[in-house]
């Protein structure tokens, strides 16, 4: 009996392609180049799921096309704004995604960006890499503390709550958050009346939203 057809459009790890064929007949971007468009609708006609990535953009046309064999398309990530939702159902198309999964992940990088930023540190590397280190003195790459200012985060979901957490308790920062719906969360950050509050000096911003046309000029 066959096995159900899989294709991945990019290299994943290789635990991951290792589980995938010892159930499925997997098919593997070898040269982990982006697929084009022409390959992406090859990929809906050829196998049963497609396992994609957040850049392989399917658009309508790809499930108007006749002769669609899959029936799952695999989202290896949360975000699926690259995949046009009502055309993959109406072509009886399932999509997935993988919530939740990178939510520590990306508020870490998050947490370490504003770090960055405010100690200096991608300066202070960039001297150093460059033999332009010229030694201690006081006055030299001064940054500045987070304790005690207020992060604003825009966009308060999983990520954005999340970071919110590792300001308070690592940093010692005050949270302020703005988000289009309130989550009635319980907690010592504040809800900001409206996005305006984000332009005051002396604040620290991160934005968390879908990048939306009605989002466009927030900032």
């Amino acid at each position: 009996m066959s096995r159900p057809v899989v294709i991945v459009t990019r290299r994943l790890p290789d635990a991951i392609q290792d589980a995938l064929a010892e159930s499925f007949d997997v098919r593997l971007n070898s040269a982990d180049t982006p697929l084009s468009a022409t390959a992406l609708a090859q990929a809906l006609k050829q196998a049963d799921a497609v396992l994609c990535t957040v850049t392989d953009r399917f658009t309508a046309a790809h499930f108007a096309q006749s002769g669609i064999r899959a029936r799952a398309l695999v989202n290896f990530g949360v975000g699926v704004n690259h995949i046009d939702l009502d055309a993959a159902r109406a072509a009886g198309v399932m999509v997935t995604n993988t919530p939740g999964v990178l939510t520590d992940d990306t508020a870490d990088v998050a947490l370490a960006l504003i770090l960055m930023t405010m100690r200096r540190l991608g300066e202070g590397e960039r001297l150093l890499r460059t033999g332009a280190w010229s030694g201690w003195r006081p006055t030299f790459m001064l940054g500045h503390s987070p304790k005690g200012k207020t992060l604003g985060v825009i966009g308060y979901g999983r990520i954005g709550r999340a970071l919110a957490r590792r300001a308070q308790a690592a940093l010692g920062m005050r949270v302020q958050w703005w988000a289009p719906r309130d989550p009635q969360l319980p907690g010592r950050r504040t809800r900001s009346a409206s996005i305006r509050w984000t332009r005051c000096s002396r604040r620290r911003m991160w934005c968390r939203c879908t990048a939306r046309r009605r989002r466009r000029h927030d900032i």
